[in-house]
């Protein structure tokens, strides 16, 4: 599989970084839609679309 050891680790050292952006990607979307939920606008039309629901 890996010839040496420096191939090992340059390939943990990869996967690593991937692990470490994917879970910095989550955390983004993460406050980006709580900033969102937490906006005036949002909270206005998540109550006009329950109450329009509500009529139905």
């Amino acid at each position: 599989m890996y010839s040496t050891w420096l191939e090992l680790t340059a390939a943990e050292v990869h996967q690593r970084d991937l692990i470490r952006d994917a879970e910095h990607e989550r955390l983004v979307r993460e406050a980006r839609r709580l900033r969102r939920e937490q906006s005036w606008w949002y909270r206005l039309w998540k109550l006009l679309t329950n109450v329009q629901l509500v009529k139905k």
